[in-house]
């Protein structure tokens, strides 16, 4: 009967145990990403020069009027020139609490063709 009992607490004790290390590894939640398309409503530039330099902001507007406000990190891809009203798609990334762009490009506004004369 003890023999029994000393192996039940053993296998209660190694249970607990293998539970409470399981519990103890739960993984990092896997970073967001995704790609938002709008307007600039502001643009703060990081310095491109200096990879030290603090983050610069950009702020964005989508097609359903949701503001979206991303750092903009020295090494941040940027294609065109970015300024208030321009039409842009952002890349981005959030980790840590922080969401980066890590991705800006401005999408070129068509003109209207020109009245052809005769």
């Amino acid at each position: 009967m003890k023999k029994l009992l000393f192996i039940l607490i053993a296998l209660v004790a190694v249970f607990a145990f293998v539970t409470a290390a399981v519990a103890a590894e739960k993984k990092a939640p896997a970073p967001q990403a995704g790609k938002i398309s709008g307007t600039v409503t502001v643009y703060i530039a990081a310095n491109q020069a200096d990879k030290t330099a603090a983050a610069g902001t950009i702020s964005v507007k989508d097609a359903k009027d949701k503001k979206w406000t991303f750092d903009v990190l020295p090494d941040t891809k940027i294609t065109g020139e970015v300024m208030r009203d321009s039409k842009v798609t952002v890349a981005w990334k959030k980790e840590g609490g922080k969401t980066t762009a890590t991705s800006i490009a401005v999408i070129a506004v068509k003109k209207p063709a020109a009245p052809k004369t005769k």
